[in-house]
């Protein structure tokens, strides 16, 4: 029984020492890879430095000491990225709102504080009581940088779902809204039907894009639904769309912007208030 007891402790012995010998090995192996960490910090070479730090908490999750070190440096890789975001929209911001502000002093600001939350940019020339019983497109943006292209029809009914525009052989279509959708409206008085198709956003983007790229040429639209209906765009309408367009990518540019700077200032301020 001595010499089983013996024996164990022997064991035992040179298992603490084989496990100090393995931990203090993970200790300089990680002790390096800290110190690589912070050269390529030093270095701007931050998305390197990220990878090194999920190494070390997939390789050595046992050493908490180190562990908390490459957390610290990820903590400053948050801070200068975000330092750096920062600086940047804060310089581009400025240029962006001055460009909106010169884009929309075209159009005028149009809400019913009863039945509207959100107000909407609309161009000048086409207010609704210069422009009925006409066929046009109507461009807007509203104040949550929404683009809307509203294809307004009036004559017999043909019950249409989607445009076309067309300049010398090319062509480009809008997505298809079907007639039970809210944003597919009709009515008929008198004899004479009304159809209002509004498409949104990415709905009418290669319309959108192919008014502005062909602007100076003469544009013919398409209506397709049950029949069809064609006009050509006016040069008013045509303007219309492409300065709507405009509007809408810079207020798109402008929000986000404003949300990459909310979003950097809230991670430093976690990292702020996690080591205060």
């Amino acid at each position: 029984m001595k010499i089983k007891h013996s024996s164990s402790i022997v064991y035992l012995l040179v298992f603490l020492l084989v496990s100090c010998n393995s931990r203090e090995a993970q200790e300089k192996q990680a002790d390096i890879r800290l110190s690589n960490i912070e050269k390529l910090i030093n270095d701007n070479a931050l998305n390197s430095a990220k990878i090194q730090i999920d190494s070390i908490h997939l390789l050595f999750p046992r050493l908490v000491a180190r562990r908390k070190i490459a957390a610290a440096f990820a903590d400053t890789i948050v801070r200068r990225e975000s330092a750096r975001t920062l600086a940047y929209c804060d310089s581009i911001l400025p240029l962006k709102i001055k460009e909106q502000d010169s884009i929309q002093r075209n159009f005028r600001f149009e809400k019913d504080t009863v039945y509207q939350e959100v107000g909407n940019y609309v161009y000048k020339a086409q207010k609704i009581e210069n422009n009925t019983n006409r066929n046009y497109l109507k461009a807007y943006v509203n104040e949550n940088a929404d683009f809307y292209l509203v294809s307004n029809y009036c004559g017999a009914k043909i019950e249409h779902s989607s445009v076309q525009v067309s300049a010398n052989q090319l062509f480009a279509n809008s997505d298809t809204i079907e007639i039970s959708n809210a944003a597919n409206h009709s009515f008929t008085d008198a004899g004479t039907r009304w159809e209002a198709v509004t498409f949104k956003n990415e709905e009418s983007y290669r319309v959108s894009e192919f008014i502005l790229q062909y602007q100076s040429q003469s544009i013919k639209v398409s209506l397709h639904g049950k029949k069809t209906a064609t006009y050509f765009l006016t040069e008013s309408d045509k303007k219309a769309v492409v300065e709507a367009y405009k509007l809408w990518v810079v207020k798109k540019d402008v929000a986000k912007l404003q949300k990459e700077i909310k979003k950097a200032k809230l991670k430093i301020d976690r990292i702020k208030n996690r080591t205060q």
